[in-house]
């Protein structure tokens, strides 16, 4: 952000709402119907969701001491209203 890298996120997979439960909460128990989609949860972003040029990101496994890197740039798209 602003060229500087800047902590986004950051947890366990504990922290992530289960999907049952996101589904509970969305439809006050009634249940979705088929076919349905729902984007699941995510971690909170840390100083709340803003733009930036670059994503990084890195999913560790601390049992198995494995990595996995990901990394994209990101452009902006002008507001069309």
């Amino acid at each position: 952000i602003d060229g500087q890298r800047v902590l986004y996120q950051e947890g366990a997979l504990a922290g992530i709402s289960r999907p049952e439960q996101l589904i509970e909460a969305y439809t006050q128990g009634a249940g979705m119907a088929s076919p349905s989609l729902m984007f699941c949860g995510t971690l909170g972003a840390i100083g709340g969701v803003r733009p930036g040029s670059r994503f990084e990101m890195a999913l560790e496994d601390p049992v198995l001491g494995r990595r996995l890197n990901h990394g994209y740039d990101v452009e902006a798209l002008p507001v069309i209203s």
